[in-house]
């Protein structure tokens, strides 16, 4: 039909033309090259000189239907291309349609996080009892970090093999477990970046990152009696280690921040999974509540305080507005309902994907302190980041495929794993899929990290101007969407020029391939010309930049802009962002 029309109009303004060419001479159409248009001219000439002694009316009229149709032919094939060329476009576009969340349209992010937030703190509703419980936290974990004042000075000065050297070192890691969920996960990100810390301090820390003190099995007995009664024996054949226990010797196969882990296998049939398959039993840790809502009430108040000093405009790196976010979304994780939650809307996600898997949650026997999944069998991908362990080929493909999930839950689906520090990736193969493909198997999914659909545009934005090394267009859209912003024209100048400074002088590395260097830079500009950073756009960027720690050591020449730009692309599309088709084609 596109075809049909593109043709009839070619033709009237082929009749409009060839008018006006009786009355004068062959003016060129916009479609037509102007060469070809030349020629005409050139050959109508000569005819008129080579015969003006016959009936010029005539012979005039001849050529004239003559050049007409070789017009009109000419018209006709360029309408064909043109229909063509709109067709495919079309098609191409079409095959690029991204859907959005539909947790868009439903969800209302804010007011889900407030009230979950209302619902599960710990702390006092009065001033006094908010300071008292503050202020015994502080002091708890000034007595925890005292001894550290006198053992880091010795093992300062001692050589690393020394007794005093192993016993700072034990005792920190001691310390951090026994400070509680949320300075252990600060230690895991560390540990992921070997750029920014010592290779001495990520070996003794790398050990909280797939195993930390747990608490007794009679204390996990009591929240299982509450779950499910005193017949859950019922239910479960535990396991420890890899031989059957009797019920008074078990024994957790793993212990996290939040929680720890038993394996054992059903008992009875469930809707998802048969009986006799093995399940991974996940138990809250005792009192973690009470520890995670201090801390971000500290951390809050600390982070208040920073950014009110005068003069160095603090408040603009948005570290208060970071805590907030950081506490909206590892709060809930001490709810296990919502792991289940998050775990079937992965799997939902990448369920087309044969090389990326999640652990099914069984929901009929989940509460808010136990989780009960399928067990994944597999070996944790620390196992393939040293060099020679592993075969070179299957690290390359782990760091790509990794570097292309997270990519995936930034872009597309904005729901990112908030916690992907080595220890909860697994890798097996895929023996259900053609070629038993190497899999990446995220456990631990009760951290998210999760925008909405107004943040998330602005962050494809802002990203896809950096992946793209137009600093220019990055820094006006950081401003445009800014929150606060007190810059002059100047300083959104000097912004913006800054930026662009920092792209030019790393030409050989990409955003996502130096996130530590450029987010340190554009927080220093950032305070420098006032402009207020979106919680968001850090958030996200520390995302990825506990990505490229892990693939750095798996694949450390690997080119990240070709998994990058593909999602920034499909980003742009599902939002149909304008200028999408000139940053592609």
């Amino acid at each position: 039909m596109m075809s049909q029309q593109l043709i009839a109009s070619a033709m009237s303004r082929t009749t409009a033309a060839a008018v006006q060419f009786g009355k004068t001479s062959i003016l060129p159409h916009p479609a037509v090259p102007l060469k070809s248009a030349t020629a005409f001219q050139l050959q109508y000439n000569r005819c008129i000189t080579l015969h003006s002694s016959v009936d010029t009316a005539k012979y005039s009229q001849r050529i004239y239907n003559n050049v007409s149709r070789l017009y009109a032919r000419r018209m006709i094939e360029l309408a064909s291309f043109s229909a063509a060329t709109v067709a495919s476009t079309t098609q191409m576009e079409a095959g690029f349609m991204i859907e959005k969340p539909k947790e868009w349209q439903t969800v209302d992010l804010v007011e889900q996080r407030k009230q979950f937030g209302e619902s599960i703190s710990s702390l006092g509703k009065t001033k006094l009892s908010r300071v008292w419980a503050a202020g015994s936290r502080i002091a708890n974990l000034t007595l925890l970090a005292s001894p550290l004042f006198i053992l880091a000075p010795v093992a300062y000065i001692t050589s690393s093999d020394s007794k005093p050297n192993h016993w700072a070192w034990d005792y920190a890691v001691w310390a951090i477990e026994q400070a509680g969920p949320t300075f252990i996960k600060l230690t895991q990100w560390a540990t992921t970046r070997n750029d920014l810390f010592s290779s001495e301090f990520i070996e003794h820390f790398s050990k909280l990152q797939d195993n930390t003190r747990g608490h007794s099995w009679k204390q996990t007995e009591s929240i299982l009696k509450d779950a499910f009664g005193e017949g859950y024996m019922d239910l479960f054949q535990f396991e420890s280690g890899t031989e059957m226990r009797q019920q008074d010797k078990i024994s957790p196969i793993g212990s996290g921040c939040i929680a720890q882990v038993y394996k054992a296998k059903l008992k009875k049939d469930t809707n998802l999974v048969a009986a006799g398959s093995d399940v991974a039993i996940k138990v809250t840790h005792p009192h973690i509540l009470h520890k995670v809502c201090v801390d971000f009430y500290i951390l809050n108040k600390i982070t208040e305080w920073i950014e009110s000093i005068p003069y160095v405009n603090l408040d603009y790196l948005s570290m208060k507005d970071s805590v907030e976010q950081f506490r909206d979304i590892m709060l809930p994780q001490l709810d296990l309902r919502v792991e289940a939650r998050n775990l079937k809307r992965f799997r939902r996600n990448f369920a087309d994907d044969p090389r990326v898997d999640f652990p099914q949650p069984i929901s009929e026997l989940t509460t808010d302190k136990v989780l009960v999944e399928s067990f994944i069998h597999g070996e944790p991908i620390l196992n393939y980041c040293e060099e020679g362990r592993k075969p070179k080929k299957d690290r390359e493909q782990l760091a790509e495929l990794g570097l292309e999930t997270v990519m995936k839950m930034i872009f597309l689906y904005d729901f990112v794993h908030g916690d992907l520090h080595p220890g909860n990736i697994l890798v097996n193969r895929n023996k259900k899929a053609r070629g038993s493909p190497l899999c990446l198997n995220m456990i631990d999914c009760g951290l998210v990290v999760e925008m909405g659909e107004r943040d998330h545009v602005n962050l494809v934005k802002v990203l896809g101007a950096f992946i793209k090394r137009d600093g220019n267009l990055a820094g006006h859209l950081m401003i445009d969407t800014a929150k606060k912003c007190n810059a002059n024209e100047m300083d959104v100048e000097l912004f913006c020029r800054g930026l662009e400074k920092i792209i030019h002088d790393d030409e050989e590395q990409n955003f996502l391939e130096s996130v530590g260097d450029y987010l340190a830079d554009i927080c220093y500009l950032a305070c420098k010309h006032k402009v207020k950073l979106e919680a968001s756009f850090i958030n996200a960027a520390l995302a990825c930049e506990i990505m490229e720690g892990i693939a750095s050591k798996l694949y450390p020449t690997m080119k990240v802009q070709n998994i990058a730009l593909p999602m920034v692309f499909k980003a742009e599309v599902m939002h149909g962002l304008a200028g999408m088709k000139r940053s592609f084609f």
